[in-house]
């Protein structure tokens, strides 16, 4: 039982961060308002995590985990390079387009966790 609440805890870090990295994405700095907040940077970069929110109560398996571990990754690797290194340059799109890539990704992926733990 140890290990399916730790599991559990760790789906939950893993939406805190995400959401936390989307906001970060966001909020972009402008050379005569401070910062503003890019609102189609915020919901492209949360879709991941609101699928994935689905399956984080239902199933609380090591797959479920791995998969938010999968998503957490590709997505600092977006955040990181395209806020960062590019200095939210986002003219190219794929700040709005590699979320929804790794949303529709995930999205047959947790109905197969959500299947397998309504089995099980």
């Amino acid at each position: 039982m140890h290990s399916q609440s730790y599991a559990n805890s760790l789906g939950y870090l893993i939406l805190t961060t995400g959401l936390a990295m989307s906001l970060v994405s966001a909020f972009v700095p402008h050379f005569d308002a401070g910062y503003r907040l890019l609102t189609g940077v915020l919901l492209a970069g949360i879709s991941p995590y609101i699928i994935y929110g689905i399956a984080v109560p239902l199933s609380r398996t090591l797959l479920t985990t791995i998969l938010g571990l999968a998503i957490i990754i590709a997505h600092a690797l977006l955040v990181f390079n395209e806020r960062f290194i590019d200095q939210a340059d986002y003219s190219d799109g794929t700040i709005y387009y590699y979320p929804l890539i790794i949303a529709f990704i995930s999205l047959p992926l947790v109905a197969i966790i959500i299947n397998k733990s309504l089995k099980s």
